[in-house]
């Protein structure tokens, strides 16, 4: 999703915002009030009146949605199929609806930009921070914020509407509930990725989402299931892995967590499978380009990532906003339905990305009115816009499309039916307030407390996270009470660490944008590398400048550079060639020139070209994303914590110049994108055409090693069956450590090309120094489909029959596809 632009907001001093907050908060409460006496007075004038089925807690879901669906109106219809943006229904003081953000509700904001126009979700964007609710002054965004905007939009929606509907709340949550400023935060999804532990990626959607149930806003959308095929692509960090069968397992993990059943009486949360399909993969790294996919690369390669989170039972689905050869993913009927809902079998709501309906329109100029991009949309699978401004629009083109025959009505129940029922999932319709509009739907007060909690839960898929790429003559783990220096720009700065969906769209304040960051006065709480490191060892400094740094030398044991990326999300983290700046690879020459052992720390949304950091003592990868970076950092820096990381994407090389002649594993210059580790095999000889990554997908290093032996696996198998590979992982070392396996199949003839290596399954395996284990691996035959044929291909994918080999790896290689293990089997019967 991408976020409203506010390029410029009216400034309020504290008196006129703390009095405006009283004042909006009395009238509303009056209104509401005012409404109560009404409800009370029509329920004491019709007594006897049955009660209706959709209101009856005891009756089933789906007779509940039928009948409220038959109290409808078109117009009612049509209302639950748009979401709007928060900032219409708040306004500041004497200001216009919507025109300073996400200010505070008014009676009349909500009653023009809700009610009027029987709107059934609302949104808050990448930018869309609530006001101070409690009239002290502060600039508001925390937690009892959001719930305290919620109860009165929501108490509001529920008193006013006809039917008395409840609306649906809808926030992105891409590493936690990245929004509340003191919120403890989760790496970025690439790094969540490096864990290779599903078990942390649905204890952080759990742990979401009992922080999002906590404020009201419940929808979250969340978690993306593209893949990072792009290095280039600013959004790389967003996406579990570029290898299906892990952005598959981290996906459908995360869902599960994110739908954790609610405690009795509590809201539910719907997870949002984002961006439906093939999002990552425009034809030049940049954000929402077109896309140009062979359909058999798209069922055989991109949806299986997707498929992995929509089987674990996500509720809703949001379209990609770009096109997929030529025709706009919003309006493809082909992707929507044909795939989606007929050979995928999703049956939950089918969201838009932000004001993509009518995109149709302005940007693609495949409709030439909203009717009509409507009516593209609608017909080709979509349960809801993403609209976010003119209500009224939207209800005129939905009723225009209906009485024009453009739009069957069928359809639109169909849709109005999906949407009611995952409202109903969620406990929606049962808080206190549908009841009751004058109770409060939950209880703001404790909201801060949920959020606010769980660092310990993120320090701990931090510490998994943290990858060790390089590690000469073992200067790590440094020793306890050596003398170390710590410098470089990202050594304490929260805005690097955290990077892009933190507190706002474009990431914390400080990042240097334009626009689109966090308040200033809304750092969040954590630990940077630097708070860690001094807090680990009483001899470390913190150094900043660099002439100071490198004169320290004489009395320094070794250096920790602290460098990376600058906070950023889609759009403006597009990059043709990601790459540590001049002056931080200056910084490390520098560093290095002093001949004391130079250990590097990159904070970055993705690999980067290090440069001069390429011959570092020690490069440590920390990603960005979490609050407790800083304390994981320290704890692998000092051997607290084994670096257990292993990459989910390929780091590419970084070149000074283009290969020798006929050199195709020669490293690449960077921008030689995309290179993936399934990247099919070929016959071409330019230097550097092959799969050459500086560090290959599945890489890491530990403190102690592991040796891997005794691979079988089962030897004959159904094509619609499962198989289990067996092996004895040891640690060889002289410390306990965890062991990252992934399992690769080869396929030695098949009747298309396929890459040297799949993956199809993995496992962590945690052992004491001189322990061994004999580990299990199921996976299932399907995780090697295609879709088969000539170029042509199209149809689902399916397994073919003939010989495999199961392949691990040598381990802490750098040469790819450089096998240690293999055991052969075969897949029989139909496809």
């Amino acid at each position: 999703m991408r976020a409203r632009t506010p390029w410029s907001r009216p400034l309020r001093s504290r008196t006129q915002a703390r009095s405006t907050r009283r004042l909006v908060h009395v009238t509303v409460a009056a209104a509401l009030t005012l409404a109560t006496i009404d409800a009370v007075a029509a329920t004491g004038a019709a007594a006897n009146a049955a009660q209706p089925k959709y209101l009856d807690k005891t009756a089933p879901i789906a007779a509940r949605v039928n009948d409220l669906l038959g109290r409808m109106t078109l117009p009612e219809k049509a209302g639950q199929m748009d979401q709007q943006l928060v900032d219409n229904a708040t306004a500041s003081a004497g200001g216009a609806c919507g025109s300073a953000g996400f200010a505070l509700p008014t009676p009349a904001c909500m009653q023009s930009a809700i009610i009027d126009q029987n709107v059934g979700s609302i949104l808050a964007g990448g930018t869309d921070n609530p006001a101070d609710t409690t009239g002290s002054g502060t600039s508001g965004n925390t937690a009892q914020d959001w719930a305290a905007d919620y109860n009165t939009i929501q108490q509001y929606a529920i008193a006013h509407s006809r039917l008395h509907i409840p609306l649906s709340f809808g926030v992105d949550a891409v590493h936690g509930f990245g929004h509340p400023w003191q919120a403890p935060l989760f790496p970025q999804s690439i790094g969540m990725g490096a864990t290779w532990d599903p078990s942390q990626a649905q204890a952080g959607g759990a742990m979401t989402a009992a922080a999002l149930r906590s404020t009201g806003w419940t929808w979250a959308f969340a978690p993306v299931q593209d893949l990072a095929r792009d290095n280039r692509w600013g959004r790389t960090y967003e996406t579990w892995a570029e290898e299906p069968a892990l952005s598959s397992a981290m996906g459908a993990a995360n869902v599960t967590g994110l739908q954790t059943p609610a405690p009795a009486g509590g809201l539910d949360v719907s997870a949002t499978v984002k961006h439906f399909a093939g999002y990552s993969e425009s034809v030049n790294g940049h954000d929402r380009n077109e896309a140009l996919l062979p359909l058999n690369y798209l069922q055989s390669t991109i949806l299986p990532s997707y498929a992995g989170a929509i089987n674990a039972g996500a509720d809703a689905v949001m379209v990609d906003s770009g096109s997929i050869n030529g025709v706009p993913a919003t309006s493809s009927h082909y992707l929507l339905t044909d795939i989606l809902r007929g050979q995928m079998g999703f049956k939950g709501v089918i969201i838009s990305d932000y004001q993509d309906v009518q995109a149709l329109q302005t940007s693609y100029h495949i409709a030439g009115s909203l009717p009509d991009a409507v009516a593209e949309a609608v017909n080709a699978g979509l349960d809801m816009s993403m609209e976010v401004n003119g209500p009224d629009q939207w209800q005129s083109a939905i009723v225009q499309d209906v009485g024009d025959g453009k739009i069957r009505m069928s359809t639109i129940n169909d849709a109005v039916r999906r949407i009611l029922t995952m409202k109903f999932q969620l406990g929606l319709f049962d808080q206190p307030c549908v009841a009751d509009p004058s109770k409060p739907c939950l209880n703001a007060g404790a909201a801060d407390a949920v959020v606010t909690s769980g660092r310990d839960q993120t320090l701990k898929a931090t510490q998994e996270s943290i990858t060790l790429l390089r590690d000469q003559n073992s200067v790590l783990p440094l020793a306890a009470g050596a003398r170390v220096v710590v410098t470089g720009p990202s050594a304490d700065s929260m805005t690097n660490q955290l990077g892009g969906w933190s507190v706002s769209w474009q990431g914390v304040a400080g990042a240097g944008h334009v626009c689109c960051m966090g308040s200033p006065d809304q750092i969040p709480p954590g630990t940077t590398v630097q708070t860690g490191i001094l807090g680990a060892d009483t001899q470390a400094t913190s150094i900043p400048d660099q002439a100071a740094a490198v004169a320290a030398a004489p009395n320094t044991d070794a250096y920790v550079a602290v460098v990376g990326e600058k906070a950023y999300a889609e759009g403006l983290g597009d990059n043709p060639a990601p790459a540590l700046p001049p002056d931080q690879q200056a910084l490390i020459s520098a560093l290095e020139a002093t001949g004391k052992p130079v250990i590097v720390v990159v904070e970055a949304g993705r690999p980067v070209g290090l440069g001069s950091a390429e011959k570092a003592d020690a490069v440590l990868m920390a990603y960005q994303g979490s609050t407790e970076a800083g304390q994981a950092v320290a704890d692998v820096l000092f051997g607290k914590t084994d670096p257990s990381g292993h990459l989910s994407i390929s780091w590419p090389s970084d070149a000074p110049a283009v290969g020798g002649d006929f050199d195709g594993s020669a490293p690449s210059p960077l921008g030689d994108e995309p290179k993936f580790f399934d990247q099919l095999p070929g016959t071409g000889s330019g230097p550097g055409h092959a799969y050459n990554p500086l560090y290959p997908f599945g890489y890491g290093l530990s403190y102690t090693t592991f040796s891997h032996s005794g691979l079988s696996v089962t030897p004959s198998a159904s094509a619609r069956g499962s198989l289990t590979a067996t092996l004895t992982v040891a640690n060889t070392g002289t410390r306990s450590g965890t062991d990252v396996v992934p399992l690769y199949v080869a396929q030695p003839v098949s009747s298309s090309a396929e890459p040297p290596q799949r993956l199809v399954g993995f496992t962590r395996v945690t052992l004491a120094a001189g322990a061994s284990q004999t580990v299990k691996v199921t996976f299932p035959a399907s995780a090697l489909a295609r879709s088969q044929g000539d170029i042509d291909a199209s149809g689902p994918p399916t397994v073919e029959p003939g010989g495999y080999v199961l392949q691990i790896d040598k381990e802490a290689d750098t040469t790819p596809y450089d096998v240690d293990l293999s055991a052969p089997f075969t897949l029989t019967g139909g496809r």
